[in-house]
């Protein structure tokens, strides 16, 4: 049976300890004087050996350490932090514990922390108010136990047993075989509680120590959940974001490159508007002579329709790739701004809480997800990202086969495509006599000539944005394949980690209500 004794160095642990035993068997001191647990247990002789650098084991032949073991801690404040995590890693092993403060200064701060840390194992505790001998008279002992007795109630959450107690004139009277002194001492009192846990109390103690250690164990997994569950959580809704933002980033974007598109259209109408005014500027009786000469009317209507139609189709086209490139490029690194903000968040707040392989999964996940995005964020940033795109676009648009061109670009593609209008209209007029032309051909010709252009660059603008539609689709498609591709591994991982997380949740409660069942039979043993 494990009796461990604590409190704060020189509250009189040692002093108590060796009153119980009736003799010196620990050093006492006004300075710390035990900076290793001590272990004191039955043996024929005394002796002293060294169990580590953290554990002293003595012997001693006292009556009182044949049904009990003896366990000196260092005291709870003292200077070196190694003294209290000895102690603190020391509590869990005890079946009884005596909790000794000093009448000088009761129930001080790091007490109550102390108090805090025993009340989570679910320690069976005895409060001692050493020197209680430094008090004048018994209101003044009453005052200060019941002082303890109402904080270690708050912070044990149960009212534990007070005694007030003199080690050194309990030690003093038992070596002068003063029974009065002795009484008065209050060890006594102390010593029949002791015995009374020796006795009917023994076994539940005994059984109620890893009792409380299991409980321990799963209050501290269920707060280490509640952790794992709230990051992963986080981790969901981030994805969830991502997701969400990337939906509404594709509205925008479409809706954008309608803009874009409408520009393009512009460009044929504004041709088409040009046309008509050259029919009908040009297909007239006193322009016969020019209509016959099929290459002066081709090039005064390129000079005058088409124009600039080339470079500005050509330029609306390269505009639209660098619009589209810098959106989709600006995206990305909004995506991994977020991701980097995440994970600054859960690096300043979980590591050295969660740790283990959960934590070192996840961060390998969120640092490969930059370096994925990184890679893709460097293919958008090539030239050769925007020629490849700026080719497909004009490929898109050769393939409806409205542009049955190759080896040249999308603008030279719709002159020549536009061009036939004109050479239908010129075509016709060689082989028309003057007066015929005049008389009955010549009105209906323009008629048809600009009905021609006006269907043509129809099928144009149908084409084009038919074409360019469907590549463009085809590119946010391919955008949003990359950055799934990328954020995918981690994705799964929280999907998983979270229904995991959820088992364990079912698992705890569970051990719990178990662990609750048998404490309920232990405290009903006699």
């Amino acid at each position: 049976f494990m009796l461990v004794v604590a409190g704060e160095f020189n509250a009189g642990k040692s002093s108590l300890l060796n009153a119980l035993l009736g003799e010196r068997v620990m050093p006492e001191g006004v300075t710390p004087t035990t900076d290793r647990i001590t272990v004191v247990t039955y043996g024929d002789s005394a002796s002293e050996a060294e169990d580590g650098s953290a554990i002293v084991r003595r012997t001693y032949p006292s009556e009182l350490l044949r049904d009990i073991a003896l366990v000196d801690t260092p005291g709870t404040n003292a200077i070196i932090l190694r003294h209290q995590e000895l102690t603190e890693r020391f509590i869990p092993r005890s079946d009884l514990l005596l909790f000794v403060t000093s009448a000088d200064r009761p129930f001080a701060q790091s007490e109550r922390e102390f108090l805090e840390l025993i009340s989570s194992w679910g320690r069976k505790v005895l409060m001692v108010v050493n020197k209680i001998d430094i008090l004048d008279d018994d209101s003044q002992r009453e005052e200060v136990i019941r002082y303890v007795r109402e904080h270690a109630r708050e912070t044990l959450g149960v009212t534990p047993e007070v005694f007030g107690v003199s080690a050194k004139a309990a030690a003093a009277a038992r070596a002068g075989g003063d029974a009065a002194a002795l009484q008065a001492s209050g060890l006594p009192a102390l010593e029949a509680a002791i015995r009374e846990r020796l006795g009917s109390e023994r076994l539940r103690l005994k059984l109620l120590s890893p009792i409380g250690v299991a409980n321990h164990n799963i209050a501290r997994y269920k707060t280490l959940h509640a952790e794992r569950l709230k990051l992963l959580t986080d981790d969901s809704g981030s994805l969830n974001e991502i997701e969400r933002q990337t939906s509404q980033f594709t509205k925008d974007l479409k809706r954008e490159f309608e803009t874009h598109l409408v520009r393009l259209k512009d460009i044929l109408r504004d041709v088409e508007t040009r046309g008509d005014a050259f029919f009908d500027d040009t297909v007239r009786l006193r322009r016969i002579p020019k209509l016959l000469n099929t290459k002066a009317v081709q090039q005064e209507f390129e000079s005058k329709v088409l124009s600039d139609t080339e470079h500005r189709i050509e330029s609306a086209l390269g505009e639209l790739v660098d619009w589209y490139i810098q959106r989709t490029l600006q995206y990305w690194e909004d995506v991994m701004r977020f991701v980097n903000d995440r994970r600054a968040v859960e690096e300043e707040r979980v590591i050295g809480e969660i740790g283990g392989r959960f934590q070192y999964d996840r961060q390998a996940l969120v640092n490969g997800l930059r370096q994925r995005a990184e890679d893709a964020l460097s293919d958008f940033g090539d030239e050769a990202a925007s020629r490849r795109l700026a080719d497909e676009l004009q490929g898109a648009v050769f393939r409806t086969g409205l542009l049955n061109v190759s080896g040249i670009g999308l603008g030279a593609a719709v002159l020549a495509f536009i061009s036939t209008a004109a050479l239908d209209v010129t075509g016709v007029m060689l082989g028309l006599t003057m007066v015929t032309v005049g008389l009955f051909v010549l009105p209906r010709q323009r008629a048809k000539a600009k009905r021609e252009l006006r269907d043509k660059m129809q099928e144009l603008r149908d084409g084009l944005a038919e074409g360019l539609t469907s590549q463009f689709e085809t590119e946010i498609a391919k955008s949003q394949a990359a950055l799934e591709g990328a954020i995918s591994p981690y994705t799964r991982f929280v999907r998983a980690e979270l229904e995991r997380v959820e088992q364990l949740a079912t698992e705890l409660d569970v051990l719990s209500q178990r662990v609750a069942k048998v404490k309920a039979e232990v405290e009903l043993l006699n």
